[in-house]
Formats: structure tokens, C-alpha cells, sequence
């Protein structure tokens, strides 16, 4: 039954993907929290030649203790954070070095139906939101980063809250068909509804 909704899910890709040109080698990376929880999640799927790589993680409650010189730096920084993006930036990069995850991963083909939405959110350069849906506004939703690099050209990132079908319908379908993918291949998964805050 899950391998028939995973199918369907993806039909509408089929199409799309045997029309579009190759993407080449490419990484993605999802990162997804809720603040108010401090759940966090990730999916990183990297396509290669022949086949892709699917990484997920869930972020473990307790964090590693930064060194000294990294607790000192996090003083100096929290006192400009307000009107620096620079420290905010800096304060971003130093508390991520610090977080432990719980990691699994798939091998998948490269003709795999996962990667027919990847392939075409990899090419966004935005994330289209519905125009009926351009002025909602959500409290305390799960942010959600795309990060996406090619083998040749630099790495972008991209920004939603709280993806849904009708307000960031590839990054949504995306996110599904990996977790209903990974859950459906493994029989004690890392990823449970309850990991990723209803996904």
C-alpha cells in the first residue's frame, strides 16, 4: 500500500523529468527546525553518475560543549549580534559545529522517482508559494533551508515556513517522498512522524 502512494505521489514527475535536460551531479541539503520544540531535521541527498545518496539526520537533545576559545569568541559575538550580520552569520556557523545528530542512509538509482523532484528543485532559484498564500503568516512554523550546489557553480540556499502542498508544493512533495521513501526501506527508522514535525 505505501509503495502504491509512493508512486503516486511521484506520477506527476515522470513526465516532467523525461522532458527536462540532465542536471549533472548535484547536493541538497534540507535542514528543518521548529524553535519552539528544538527539533531539528535533515535530509542531504547527493546525485551522482549512476547512483545518490540519501543522509538523514535527527538532532540528538544534548549538543557538544564548545572549546574555551569558541565559548570567548560567542561572548564577543552575542554583543553585536543585533546589528551585525556578520556575527550573526559567524555565532550561526560556530553553534552548528556543536550539534550532534543521529544519521541514516539510502543508495538509490539514478533513474530513481525521488530524483525527478530533485532534479527540478535543484533548478529553483526561488520557491514558488502560491499567490494565495504569498501574505500568511505563521507563528512559531518550522523554518525551513534548502541548500542546493552543482558541481560546477556556487552554493545558494533557500528559505520557507512551514512547507505545505499548497504553499511550496516542490519543496513539500520533496520532503514527503524522501521520509515515505526512508520509512518505507527501513524497519526501525530515525525519522518518524514525530521527529519531523508531522512531515
Amino acid at each position: 500500500m505505501k509503495t502504491i502512494l509512493l508512486l503516486l505521489l511521484l506520477l506527476p514527475f515522470t513526465t516532467l523529468n523525461s522532458y527536462s535536460q540532465t542536471t549533472g551531479s548535484y547536493q541538497i541539503e534540507i535542514t528543518a527546525n521548529a524553535s519552539a520544540s528544538q527539533s531539528e531535521f535533515k535530509i542531504h541527498l547527493t546525485k551522482g553518475v549512476d547512483t545518490a545518496k540519501v543522509i538523514y539526520s535527527k538532532r540528538k537533545q544534548n549538543d557538544l560543549q564548545p572549546t574555551k576559545q569558541d565559548s570567548l569568541e560567542i561572548q564577543e559575538l552575542t554583543k553585536a549580534f543585533m546589528n551585525d550580520l556578520e556575527a550573526q552569520k559567524r555565532l550561526s556557523q560556530i553553534f552548528e559545529k556543536y550539534k550532534s545528530y543521529e544519521k541514516d542512509s539510502l543508495i538509490i538509482p539514478s533513474n530513481h522517482l525521488l530524483l525527478c523532484i530533485s532534479d527540478s528543485l535543484s533548478r529553483e532559484s526561488i520557491l514558488n508559494v502560491d499567490e494565495t498564500n504569498r501574505s500568511r503568516f505563521v507563528l512559531d512554523g518550522t523554518r525551513v533551508k534548502v541548500k542546493v550546489r552543482h558541481e560546477s557553480g556556487p552554493e545558494y540556499e533557500l528559505y520557507a515556513v512551514s512547507p505545505r502542498r499548497d504553499t511550496y508544493p516542490l519543496l513539500f512533495q520533496f520532503i514527503e517522498a524522501a521520509l515515505l521513501l526512508y520509512r518505507n526501506a527501513v524497519e526501525d527508522p530515525i525519522l518518524n512522524k514525530c521527529d519531523t514535525l508531522g512531515y
